[in-house]
């Protein structure tokens, strides 16, 4: 009999959460306590971003990308050795097509470290299935938040959906030598705003946070770390979200909050 699974959006932060100590590492190493073990995970990520098509991984055995640079070796020596699942690939870009959208399979696509980097922390075993699928910069909250209802259904099948992005992205502030002098008191004040429309269930606000929100530009000068909580946040439906861990990084800019909806 089939688990109906939440849905989670996790700040993956940078790729040193693979072997930092920290506070959101350690959440991450416990988060798989307070889950029933799914048959399988799809996961949005902020760094595959696709133009017009939804872009789903549909190898046997997707190999790790090391999309990054300048970091310790250690980092470029880990693996994650889990499979993908072609056959559940093959039923999202069916749902996809159904529901008006392109989508495109591909074999050869590896997993960015939004996905394996989290992934590795909550499930070191690396016994569960895995499929990547695309968010879209260029088609907005809207076609994201859309997407995430069309993958809803999964999570019914025992299928946990994770959308893995950040809750605040400004790298330019956070690699600026000379900081906007009330920066982290703006990315505190989106974060709490985020936080209150979300668990008031106030999608709409979410969606339209560019214009809504405070300092929506400051935190987010682009997109594509945002949309993966946009993409959860379709697939949560009704169900309550939950923040289940806040934490900061680099000057209290990058922001590590977590959630979970149902």
């Amino acid at each position: 009999m089939n688990k109906t699974q939440p849905v989670l959006f996790l700040s993956h932060g940078g790729p040193t959460l693979a072997v930092d100590d920290s506070h959101a590492s350690r959440f991450m190493k416990s988060l798989s306590g307070t889950l029933d073990k799914p048959k399988a995970i799809v996961i949005f990520s902020g760094h595959l971003d696709s133009d017009d098509d939804v872009v789903i991984t549909s190898g046997a055995s997707p190999s790790v990308i090391y999309d990054f640079y300048g970091f310790p070796k250690p980092l470029y020596e880990l693996t994650y050795p889990a499979l993908g699942a072609p056959y559940l690939a093959n039923k999202i870009a069916d749902m996809v097509s159904a529901s008006g959208y392109k989508a495109v399979l591909d074999e050869d696509l590896g997993w960015d470290h939004g996905v394996w980097i989290p992934l590795r922390l909550i499930y070191p075993d690396a016994d569960i299935p895995v499929v990547q699928v695309s968010i879209s910069s260029k088609q907005g909250a809207k076609m994201n938040y859309e997407l995430g209802k069309v993958l809803a259904p999964l999570r019914e099948e025992n299928v946990l959906l994770i959308g893995s992005g950040a809750i605040t992205h400004n790298l330019r502030e956070i690699f600026s030598r000379q900081k906007t002098p009330n920066g982290s008191a703006m990315a505190e004040a989106f974060t709490d705003w985020i936080a209150h429309k979300l668990e008031s269930k106030d999608h709409e606000a979410v969606v339209n946070y560019l214009t809504d929100a405070p300092n929506a530009r400051f935190n987010h000068p682009t997109d594509d770390h945002f949309l993966p909580l946009v993409a959860a946040l379709g697939a949560s439906g009704e169900d309550n979200a939950v923040r289940i861990h806040q934490s900061w990084q680099d000057d209290k800019l990058l922001a590590m909050d977590a959630y979970r909806f149902g």
